[in-house]
């Protein structure tokens, strides 16, 4: 080979190793301009967006919410709003772990929760709305414990706040409630249709007082009022076989005293031959009197004492405002007919109006329907208990003849001469004697040891006068 062509063999290696450099060098170069780039460009571009994303979700979730906490739920939330809110949030959120991620999850267990509520309690709107529970909830009449137990089988909300506690104690007061009527219906139903032998007595006292007591602690909530009504017809039956048996034989005096510790027979024993306590029914017929009506209150309540007023409905509607003192002083207002007519001389349409008519007029003054009914006179007999049989009619079985004497000291003696054990007393307050006789009454009856009681606490043996 020439010395030429050795050159030109250098030379074109030269070359091919100066392009190889200039490549290499280019694409070193392309990398460190495409790393300048990467890390120039984002130092360029507003760095809000992340932040618009964040105000978005903070302000879809405040749409479900009442409160700047996130406890309470919106009370205008509906369910498709809900919906759209927790699709709005999920779209703009990642992570699963985000703050305002999991507080529309919560919104939406609460918001289920709610509406499970209204399924098991009586409600026309939704139990809760936002801070305010309504109030005395009460249960469907046809909840079971099974669904209450399912339902709150399912809902798991952490108590970390105000409304989950709430919704919990909601889930947990109905299924106590529910605990309880099936125990009370198991109860009930082991309690006997007929009077069981005396021997059993004990027990059976025992078990309707532990009824009774438990029925007091439900209330009345709808799911137990088929029981209860169970519970009182075989205790009825209990309490008039008891009564009747009462008038021909003795019982043994530890068992007296254990009816009367039970509450439900006491009730339906009281004023029997079997109560031996000292009772006495104090009532007033034919008021109000503008004149002794608020001396006889005042009287009643020095001693602390009830009493029930047979009103006329003539005297109710000229004085309205006495019926609502003596019913807003604790004491019963009762129907004594409109203008005192002897009903065993009047017609059936005119006895109906008699009572109705007084019925209304004392509604309208008191806002209350009187349950007891005094005939004029004491007149009227079957038939008039027979017209109403939703109301009670109330003799007496000891007259104050204070219509007849306007003598105070001779009022109070008729009084106590004539007192029984279980006494339903016929007074009227429309004389200053009859107030006079009060003051020398009462003391003395409280000194002799009787209870001031409602005329039904007393068993008459009748209903009205031959």
């Amino acid at each position: 080979m020439s010395h030429l062509d050795n050159n030109e063999s250098r030379v074109s290696r030269h070359e091919r190793y100066a392009r190889k450099q200039r490549r290499k060098h280019g694409k070193i170069s392309l990398l460190i301009f495409g790393l300048l780039i990467c890390m120039v460009i984002p130092m360029l571009i507003p760095s809000d967006t992340p932040q618009i994303n964040q105000q978005a979700v903070e302000a879809a979730v405040q749409e479900l919410y009442l409160d700047n906490q996130f406890d309470f739920l919106n009370p205008n939330l509906t369910r498709e709003q809900l919906e759209q809110q927790i699709k709005k949030v999920s779209s703009l959120t990642i992570d699963s772990n985000d703050p305002y991620y999991l507080k529309a999850q919560q919104a939406q267990s609460k918001f289920e929760a709610i509406e499970g509520l209204n399924t098991l309690y009586e409600t026309e709107t939704s139990i809760i709305e936002g801070q305010v529970v309504q109030a005395d909830l009460r249960l469907r009449q046809d909840v079971t414990l099974d669904q209450v137990t399912a339902a709150v089988s399912e809902i798991n909300l952490p108590e970390e706040d105000a409304l989950s506690q709430q919704i919990n104690q909601l889930y947990r007061d109905a299924e106590q409630t529910m605990q309880q009527v099936v125990a009370v219906q198991a109860l009930v139903e082991q309690l006997p249709t007929e009077l069981a032998s005396e021997s059993d007595w004990p027990t059976l006292i025992a078990d309707i007082n532990e009824i009774d007591t438990l029925l007091q602690t439900i209330g009345s909530q709808p799911p137990i009022k088929t029981v209860a009504t169970e519970f009182t017809k075989k205790v009825d039956v209990f309490a008039t076989n008891i009564k009747e048996d009462s008038n021909h034989q003795e019982f043994d005096s530890q068992l007296v005293e254990q009816m009367f510790e039970c509450d439900a027979l006491a009730r339906r024993l009281s004023g029997s031959i079997l109560d031996e306590r000292k009772l006495i029914a104090l009532t007033f017929d034919d008021g109000p009197n503008p004149s002794y009506t608020p001396q006889v209150l005042d009287i009643l309540a020095q001693y602390d004492v009830k009493a029930t007023f047979f009103l006329l409905g003539q005297e109710v509607v000229k004085y309205p405002e006495l019926v609502k003192e003596i019913a807003d002083a604790g004491h019963l207002v009762e129907n004594h007919s409109f203008g005192h007519p002897d009903f065993a001389t009047i017609s059936d349409d005119e006895l109906l109006d008699e009572i109705n008519r007084t019925q209304e007029a004392i509604y309208d003054a008191a806002g209350i329907l009187p349950t007891m009914y005094r005939m004029p006179y004491g007149s009227g007999g079957a038939r008039v208990v027979q017209m109403f049989p939703d109301l009670q009619s109330v003799i007496w079985n000891v007259d104050s003849e204070d219509w007849v004497s306007e003598d105070a000291y001779t009022i109070y003696l008729n009084v106590m001469e004539n007192l029984l054990q279980h006494t339903v007393l016929l007074m009227h307050d429309k004389d200053q004697s009859t107030v006079d006789s009060l003051e020398l009454l009462i003391p003395e009856l409280i000194a002799q040891g009787y209870e001031f009681v409602s005329p039904l606490e007393i068993n008459m043996e009748f209903l009205y006068y031959e």
